[in-house]
C-alpha cells in the first residue's frame, strides 16, 4: 500500500477508533500504550495541519511506535476486553482485532 495522503487519513482513524476503545477499557496495564496511542494522533494531526509535509518521516515515526505498541509479546498483541460471557468478550474484541488487522496492512 502507498503511504500518502489517503492512507495518512485511514491512519488517523484507525488510531482514533484504537484510543477510544483502550480508554473505555482502561485498567491501568495499558498507560504506555494510550499515551503513545495519543501522541501518534498527534502526529497524525500536524501532518494534516502542515498540508503533509515532511509525510516521509512522519510515517517513519509511526511505524517506530507501531512495533513497540504490538510486539511478538505484550503490549496491545496482548490487550483485549474482558467479558465473562464468551459470545460477549468475542463481539468486544472484534473491533480491536480489525483495527490491529488494518493498522499491520499498512505499517507492516
Amino acid at each position: 500500500m502507498s503511504l500518502n495522503k489517503l492512507t495518512i487519513d485511514n491512519l488517523k482513524k484507525l488510531f482514533s477508533e484504537l484510543i477510544l476503545i483502550l480508554e473505555a477499557n482502561e485498567n491501568g496495564d495499558i498507560d504506555y500504550q494510550i499515551s503513545e496511542v495519543k501522541y501518534v494522533i498527534k502526529l497524525l494531526n500536524q501532518c494534516i495541519d502542515n498540508n503533509y509535509v515532511d509525510l516521509d518521516s512522519v510515517i517513519n515515526e509511526i511505524k517506530s511506535i507501531y512495533k513497540n505498541l504490538y510486539p511478538p509479546r505484550g503490549g496491545l498483541s496482548e490487550f483485549f476486553i474482558w467479558k465473562a460471557d464468551f459470545d460477549e468478550r468475542i463481539k468486544a474484541n472484534e473491533p480491536l482485532g480489525k483495527i490491529g488487522d488494518e493498522l499491520w496492512k499498512i505499517l507492516k
